[in-house]
């Protein structure tokens, strides 16, 4: 079956930054679960936790993925950054402390944000996709802030 994309450019440009905001939504849930008293504050920093991670996980297959097709052209060995970024973040689930824990979630999001920087540099990625990257980015680490600063 073929893959179906939206009927023009600007319906494909609102699309995508739509499903990436969307993407935040879980971690502003948990915010607001935790703020508004309806999520108790294990079960918020749960769920920012556990989502940071896949969400960490994702955005290092997109690293993995283009090493994989231009390694001559990447800044970094990405194959090795991305894997290492994701066992960090997939570590992080056994921190006892969900201060530190939220801590490294945080430096793994910033590096490869940098490391996005990096590939848009070399033409690797777009540059609408760095700037919305930058953007969900800087919503996540508020959010993730904002969980810290409920505790």
């Amino acid at each position: 079956m073929p893959i179906s994309y939206p009927d023009s450019l600007q319906n494909w440009t609102l699309y995508r930054g739509r499903t990436t905001y969307a993407g935040t939504l879980p971690l502003i849930i948990a915010v607001t679960g935790l703020s508004s008293g309806w999520l108790t504050e294990n079960y918020a920093v749960q769920i920012a936790i556990t989502y940071s991670v896949v969400i960490i996980s994702f955005l290092s297959g997109i690293h993995w993925a283009c090493y994989l097709f231009f390694p001559t052209r990447c800044p970094y060995n990405l194959l090795i950054t991305s894997n290492i970024t994701t066992l960090i973040a997939w570590f992080s689930l056994f921190i006892p402390f969900h201060i530190f824990t939220i801590a490294l979630l945080l430096l793994c999001f910033l590096y490869l944000l940098f490391l996005d920087y990096k590939l848009q540099v070399c033409d690797l990625l777009p540059l609408w996709f760095y700037r919305l990257r930058r953007n969900a980015s800087a919503i996540v680490a508020f959010l993730l802030c904002a969980i810290v600063a409920q505790q």
